[in-house]
């Protein structure tokens, strides 16, 4: 079987929640089969609190890691 190639952001990028303009910061990555959605973890309001986006949902300066899946 051919490894297959992703690029996705790790964890601890900083990022910016496009819908509340929250800074949060990606503290999970999942993959199932063709889509990537991320945890992101971020203070409001004194709570913390964890939604898991697609990379469409946030904005981000960090640059995408090349993995492998086997």
């Amino acid at each position: 079987m051919n490894n297959l190639k992703i690029k996705y952001y790790q964890c601890g990028t900083i990022v910016t929640i496009c819908i509340s303009k929250i800074e949060g910061m990606i503290t999970g990555v999942n993959l199932r089969f063709d889509s990537i959605s991320y945890e992101i973890t971020y203070f409001h309001d004194g709570e913390h609190k964890t939604v898991w986006l697609r990379e469409q949902e946030f904005t981000t300066e960090g640059i995408k890691k090349i993995g492998y899946l086997k």
